[in-house]
Order: structure tokens, then sequence, then C-alpha cells
């Protein structure tokens, strides 16, 4: 019973702190211009860093030592991911200024589709017949949501929208980038440690577009904007991301791809409640498609794991190619 309310309780969390994210970023950036899309991508990753090395030191055990050892041999590695994981929410929340937060969410999510085709490419996986099933389906769905309105009223073709869907995807390819490099070049190293560092390096890159290099906005945050950027800081990374990284470990692959594909869902009844929002039934169609090829997708990693090979290189396996979606 204890189990079963931990993984509901984690589950929750992962589910709203991600879908927060886009909504969060539309209301700080796009209707009260609090921050530049540079500034709420900078002290997200600054912050969350932060708390996950609370959780490193005091949860995990884990000694200064180790994490300075990890930087310095792997420090070219760590380079290449930390400017993937930088253009990740930068781009989602320039797109959040052109396009809805339901739209950014469901484009973002799109990343578990990518993930099987870049690691055909850079890992040299097989590509096995319910990716393509799952990729095609989804493929037809991320068309759908990302022109939207625009397949009916082609005369007035609004192409701020398909810039800004397209951005959202943009960062959807960027964490799924992210995430096979991951598999590649950090399989046995700690998680936790890897996005630390990842996202420490990347606030570092983001703090000279944020404050540094012109054009830059000034900040006007309030006193509910202070308490939103630590919200998608804390909750929607760290916790977030701790949380489905023990998650992993709990349950069935299937069971996970299912509590993310409710996180655009959540997204969109969130955008409808805070900002108004409303979605066209075209948008509708391609959002259940991207998530029937999600589920889809991973639906087959399970086939594979009960398959064969090596149990524990499985887990590891299944483990790196979902981390850190966020």
């Amino acid at each position: 019973m204890k189990k079963s309310l931990s993984i509901v309780l984690k589950s929750s969390v992962v589910v709203i702190g991600w879908a927060l994210t886009p909504v969060i970023g539309e209301y700080l950036i796009d209707y009260h211009r609090q921050l530049s899309p540079y500034q709420l991508a900078f002290f997200r990753y600054f912050l969350a860093a932060l708390a996950l090395y609370f959780i490193l030191i005091l949860q995990q055990k884990v000694k200064n030592k180790e994490i300075i050892n990890s930087l310095k041999d792997k420090w070219q590695k760590y380079i290449l991911v930390s400017i993937l994981s930088a253009f990740m929410p930068v781009l989602l929340f320039l797109a959040v200024e052109n396009t809805s937060a339901s739209s950014a969410s469901f484009l973002l999510n799109s990343n578990i589709i990518l993930i099987p085709i870049i690691a055909i490419i850079v890992l040299k996986e097989k590509m096995r017949k319910n990716y393509v099933i799952g990729i095609a389906i989804s493929t037809i769905g991320l068309f759908l949501v990302i022109f939207d309105n625009n397949l009916l009223a082609l005369a007035d073709l609004s192409f701020d929208a398909i810039i800004g869907n397209l951005l959202a995807f943009g960062s959807g390819v960027s964490w799924a980038l992210y995430t096979v490099f991951l598999k590649k070049s950090f399989a046995d190293e700690n998680p936790i440690l890897v996005t630390f560092i990842s996202l420490l390096m990347g606030s570092f890159y983001l703090v000279f577009f944020a404050f540094v290099i012109p054009p830059y906005v000034s900040m006007t945050l309030d006193f509910l904007g202070i308490i939103l950027v630590i919200v998608i800081a804390v909750l929607s990374t760290s916790l977030a991301f701790s949380y489905w990284l023990s998650l992993l470990k709990e349950l069935p692959t299937t069971q996970t791809g299912i509590i993310q594909s409710f996180v655009p869902m959540t997204s969109v009844l969130l955008s409808f409640i805070f900002l108004n929002e409303s979605i066209s039934y075209i948008f509708g169609i391609g959002g259940v498609l991207i998530i029937i090829g999600i589920i889809i997708v991973e639906w087959k990693i399970k086939e594979h794991l009960i398959e064969g090979v090596d149990d524990g290189q499985n887990r590891t396996s299944e483990k790196e190619e979902s981390i850190d979606k966020y």
C-alpha cells in the first residue's frame, strides 16, 4: 500500500511539474514579460543544479571529489551534452512567445519518438517494427499540431505560430540528442551526478545570453513571478527528474511511457484554466496521435526487454534511454 501511494505521488509530481514548464514559461515570458527566454532558462537550470547538488551530497552521499573526478575524466563529453541541454529550455521558452503552451508541451514530448531515430544513427541500434509504426503515427500527429488551424486557413497563414511550433519541436530534438549522447557517453555514471554537472555548465552558458550579451530584457519579477521561477526550477526540474529516475527503476517501461503521455494532456488542462487557451479539433487529433505513437514506441522497449539479452544491461539501457527528458 505504501509503495503504491509512493508511486502515485511521484508520478503526480513528474506529470504536474513537467506540464507546468511551458505554462509558467508562457505566463512569465509572453503574458507578463517579466523575464526573457534566456533568463528563465538560466534560473531554471542554475536553481535546479543547486537542488540536485544537495540531493547528491545529502541523499546519495556523493563526495565533491567524485564530482570533480567525473568532470575531469569526461570534460569534453560534458561540454557536448551541456550545450544540448541548454538549447532545450531556450528553444521551448522562445517558442511560447509565438505559440500556445499546449502545443509546446506536445511538441517537446515528441522527444520519445525521436530518440529511436537518433539512436539508430548514433548508436547503430536496430529499427524495430513498432518503432516504425509509432513514429509514423506520431509524425502525422506532429504535422497536425504544428500547422493546427493553418490547415483550414491557408490564406491567413500565421508564420509566427508555425515558427513557434517549430521551435518547440526543436526543443524536443535537442532533448532527444541529449538523451542519446548521455547513453553513449555516460552509461556507467550516476545519472543525477551527470545531470547536475550538465545543468550547471548549461547555466554558465546561458548567463551570458541572459544578462551580458544585448539585447537583453530587464527583469521585472513580482512576488508571484519569483515563486513561479522557484517552482519551475525545483518542482519541474530537480524533483521531477529525481522522481522520474526512481519510477524507471520501480515500474515497467509501458507504465512510465503512459505516465509521460499524461504530461501534454495536463498542460492542455492547466493552459485552459490559467491562460484561457482553447484547442481546435485538428490539434486534438494530432495530440492523440502523438500520445498513441509514444505508447507504441515505449511498449516495444518492454517487449525487447522480455525477448532477451542480459537483464542487467537492458535495465541500464532502458533507464538511460528515458533519462532526463525535461
